[in-house]
């Protein structure tokens, strides 16, 4: 078995992966299906793609929710098979109070016609929890109101006979706390006795202690006077507006330091750096190529990549293909969400291009299933336009992905089957954070 069968072989199973993969992941389903069509006054809460259900078990899915004459018109996609009949009802049901809401159905009586595609079902609507709170509330309401209105038929004397019962059992309460308050007292008795002989046995300590204060007290007053009088250096240091504005001036320089070191070392910790490389079989010229290059992501949202396109040693190649070779790669990109656009040099010409990654965001370390199109060389010779290549791109691993190129889509279309290979460089990373503190450092 040649190279190129092995090389095709190896394509295919990496597009057979990359569809298996989307088939997996994605919403899609392949069965048959039939769609019908119901009603509602209110459908609040119920999502597109909700459930539809029998008796619990799942027969298809809301596929779309309109509004048609100022009411909730749902498409309902039924599997093929489940037989419904045309007295069948569809009604929106909750999975307790703050639960998922579905469609169930009731099928209908099998005396009538069975349902066809494009029929449409009645609804059942029962109360929703709004309009049942809404009742309980009133009711509340009305047995307050009644109660205000009667109060002179007894009802009144009922009540008050009631609270001079609780009134009697709180007596009761304090009377049964009374030894325990007695009990408090006497504590609080014996706390003052004890307090006030100690205070007794130690009258010289205090006084000692009193003593020793207005001599502290007599000791600040005369570094005061020296202070006031411009005596010593605390007093120069206070009463000299130079080398106080001096020390301001100081003090001020290294606050800015030490937000400005926190401000670099914030960034440095949010610095990701990874080696590229990207071997590629060309089919139409039967060549394999290779790229390399270093990207540099500081933060979620913006990333560097430089690099070469085509490595290869000009003294082992043809004179005609020495100008594609070797070529530079220099990108400055933005990310936002799942998608990313970049600008700059593409295989030594301006290009620009953009890259969406369809399940896991644009920035994270391991993306699934990600496309990129690429538009460059806008000055080539010739009639043609600039070159267009498209690429997607399985992930494998981590660090490895599998993936097919269309290079030069419009003029000299060729399918390039590709792996990549992408490592983290924590220890580069953690080098260039510390020479931009150590930079920050020494300003």
């Amino acid at each position: 078995m040649n190279n190129k069968v092995k090389l095709g072989i190896f394509a295919l199973l990496g597009l057979a992966a990359i569809m298996v993969s989307i088939v997996a992941v994605g919403n899609f389903s392949f069965g048959r299906t039939y769609r019908i069509y119901v009603s509602f006054r209110n459908a609040s809460g119920l999502a597109q793609k909700a459930k539809v259900k029998i008796a619990g078990v799942d027969i298809g899915v809301v596929r779309r929710i309109s509004l048609k004459d100022s009411k909730a018109r749902l498409s309902l996609d039924i599997n093929e098979g489940i037989v419904l009949y045309k007295n069948a009802t569809a009604s929106i049901v909750s999975m307790g109070i703050i639960g998922t809401k579905y469609v169930e159905i009731i099928p209908g009586d099998s005396s009538y016609p069975v349902l066809q595609d494009g029929d449409e079902i009645s609804a059942s609507e029962g109360a929703s929890l709004e309009d049942t709170l809404n009742k309980i509330g009133d009711k509340i309401n009305n047995v307050l109101d009644s109660f205000g209105k009667n109060g002179k038929n007894g009802n009144m004397m009922d009540n008050l006979s009631d609270a001079i019962s609780d009134l009697k059992s709180v007596m009761r309460n304090i009377a049964a706390q009374n030894a325990q308050i007695t009990s408090a007292i006497t504590n609080v008795n014996k706390f003052s006795t004890n307090l006030a002989e100690i205070t007794e046995q130690n009258k010289q300590d205090i006084r000692d202690a009193i003593l020793g204060i207005n001599e502290l007290a007599n000791k600040l007053n005369t570094v005061a006077d020296k202070i006031n009088s411009g005596k010593g250096p605390v007093a120069t240091l206070i009463n000299d507006e130079q080398m106080s504005k001096d020390l301001k001036e100081t003090v001020a320089s290294a606050k800015a330091t030490v937000k400005s070191l926190e401000d670099t070392i914030g960034r440095a910790n949010k610095l990701q750096l990874s080696w590229n490389y990207l071997g590629r079989y060309n089919v139409r010229d039967d060549k394999f190529r290779s790229d390399v290059g270093l990207m540099i992501v500081p933060s979620e949202n913006k990333f560097y990549y430089v690099g070469v396109s085509n490595v290869a040693d000009s003294n082992n190649i043809s004179a005609s293909e020495r100008n594609s070779i070797n070529k530079l790669d220099a990108l400055l990109g933005f990310r936002k969400d799942k998608a990313e656009i970049y600008a700059g040099v593409i295989r030594g010409a301006a290009g620009v291009g953009i890259g969406y990654s369809f399940f896991d965001p644009i920035y994270a370390p391991y993306r699934m299933l990600q496309a990129n199109l690429n538009v460059y060389d806008f000055t080539r010779g010739g009639n043609e336009g600039p070159q267009i290549d498209v690429n997607v791109r399985f992930g494998i691993t981590r660090w490895l992905y599998a993936g097919v190129m269309v290079e030069d889509a419009i003029y000299r279309t060729s399918i390039t089957p590709f792996v990549k290979i992408e490592i983290k460089d924590t220890d580069l990373a953690a080098l260039l954070g510390i020479v931009s503190i150590a930079a920050v450092a020494s300003k």
